[in-house]
């Protein structure tokens, strides 16, 4: 349309454009601190122009193609994949930091003190035999030092419990945010089908598979309609019909099998065959004769990998506490009891596996401290001969192998337990488990602490091409201010030449 007409025409698309614009960079600002959003832009476009015979095309004004979010699904991606490994690795430092703090050392209250000053005590009483005090005093220590292993036990247990629930607790909280998108997606399926681009609810989707992806490692695909579909190793968990969920182990039950937790419930126990250690995780599948079955799933990044490697340490640390302890034990009833002919000078339970939680001293020389044997002679107390009690103190310089099955043996002749291969003394095993869990703590932190650099880096670019900057904006209502202006300028000029044509020109 050529004319003052077409000039009317123009300016009244050029003011819309503006208008559209400068609303979009409004709700900009307003957003500039919501979590997860990403700044949007409108895309103009010229109308496509009038074509004036003899002359050429004439322009015809702007139009507004569409409004879109400025975003790297790239740069998105990487973050969510870095992000996901932080995530793993600050869990982890956080565990493991728990762990460190069980075990205490060095310190006064440790272990290794108590360790120390046990032996001591039957150092002191195989130098003064004849003293009823020195044998209080082992009693003493003896107990002191089963009451820090009780003490750590319990503690190690309910840091194991404490990780096995936050496991839990994250398939919980995966599975309700999986039903969010599988909710979100079907608002992005209504909206695209109109031909319409939904940016308020793919930032809602992005962010939404954020939180998903540091929870546990998941693989992501998006379709044409952009909803987005999660799977872990293969197993599709959420899909254009189909939605699945998560389960955890979180402990053997009072008979054979496992107690498995789906959204925050036991709901099922697993037959021995099908046992999974505390903290698996699981996908429940049914079986085409109609049997439930679980499909463990590996977790390689997030929340719940780094419980995981987290309860691997707690286990290890358990275990080797337990052979720890349980060596000394049976090392030390050995000598007492002279190869099982006296009483043993500890009980370590029913349970090999336990002897943490049921360590203590035996409850005969607990009530009469003058059962303890400090001489060689199991039959009478010859004066001054404190031989039995200085055998039990060298335990703490002796070769043993606190990990091997290799059943321990005395020599009653020479009061000395045999070395064994790869022995090494008391202080050395129990330094030898600190120390792992030692390392095995600074390697979290320095993975996380580098881990938190790249993600920051991520983070920053993410921003600055994503994020609302306000002076930008500011700019921006500045420039499309003018643009309404001008274009309003226009108008009122076409309607003042359409006055003068239509009312003052004529016969």
């Amino acid at each position: 349309m050529a004319g003052l007409f077409g000039v009317l025409n123009a300016g009244t698309n050029g003011m819309s454009a503006a208008q559209a614009a400068m609303q979009t960079t409004s709700n900009n600002i307003s957003n500039a601190n919501t979590e997860g959003y990403s700044r949007q832009r409108v895309n103009l476009v010229t109308n496509n122009p009038y074509t004036l015979s003899g002359v050429g095309q004439l322009g015809t004004g702007v139009r507004m193609e569409s409004v879109t979010r400025v975003v790297d699904d790239y740069l998105v991606k990487q973050t969510f994949t870095e992000n996901a490994s932080l995530e793993k690795f600050t869990q982890k430092a956080d565990v493991l930091g728990q762990l460190e703090s069980v075990f205490n050392e060095p310190s006064e209250t440790g272990l290794n003190n108590k360790l120390t000053e046990f032996y001591e005590s039957w150092k002191y009483l195989g130098n003064n035999p004849e003293l009823t005090t020195s044998k209080t005093m082992v009693s003493q220590q003896a107990q002191t030092l089963t009451d820090t292993v009780s003490h750590m036990g319990a503690q190690l247990d309910t840091l194991q419990e404490g990780t096995v629930q936050a496991i839990s607790k994250k398939v919980l909280d995966f599975n309700t945010k999986v039903e969010q998108l599988e909710a979100i997606n079907t608002q992005i399926f209504s909206v695209v089908t109109k031909g319409e681009m939904p940016n308020t609810l793919l930032d809602q989707r992005d962010q939404l598979v954020g939180e998903l992806s540091g929870i546990t490692s998941v693989e992501v695909m998006t379709d044409a309609y952009q909803r987005t579909f999660i799977s872990i190793e293969g197993e599709e968990i959420l899909g254009a019909n189909k939605r699945q969920e998560l389960s955890v182990s979180i402990g053997a039950s009072s008979g054979d099998g496992t107690r498995i937790s789906t959204n925050g419930s036991t709901s099922k126990t697993v037959e021995s065959s099908e046992a999974f250690p505390a903290g698996t995780l699981l996908l429940q599948k049914t079986a085409e004769d109609g049997s439930v079955q679980f499909t463990e799933l590996a977790s390689k990044s997030g929340h719940i990998s780094g419980s995981q490697e987290a309860l691997v340490e707690i286990d290890r640390g358990i275990q080797e506490l337990n052979q720890l302890v349980s060596t000394v034990a049976k090392a030390v009833n050995l000598v007492h009891s002279d190869n099982g002919t006296g009483i043993p000078f500890f009980d370590l339970g029913d349970d090999p596996d336990k002897v943490i939680s049921n360590f203590k001293v035996n409850s005969a020389i607990t009530e009469d401290p003058s059962k303890i044997v400090s001489g060689k002679s199991l039959m009478g107390q010859i004066a001054g001969d404190g031989t039995r009690a200085r055998a039990i103190a060298n335990i703490q310089s002796a070769a043993l192998s606190y990990a091997s099955e290799e059943p321990l043996t005395f020599d009653a002749d020479s009061m000395k337990i045999t070395a064994q291969p790869n022995g090494t003394t008391t202080a050395d095993a129990y330094n030898d488990i600190i120390t792992r869990v030692g390392i095995s703590k600074q390697q979290a932190d320095f993975m996380m602490e580098n881990q938190n650099e790249v993600v920051s880096f991520l983070e920053q670019r993410k921003s600055s091409i994503s994020g609302v900057s306000i002076n930008e904006e500011v700019v921006n209502i500045m420039k499309f201010q003018s643009a309404f202006q001008a274009n309003a300028k226009v108008l009122a000029v076409t309607s003042e030449m359409l006055d003068t044509l239509i009312n003052r020109t004529g016969v």
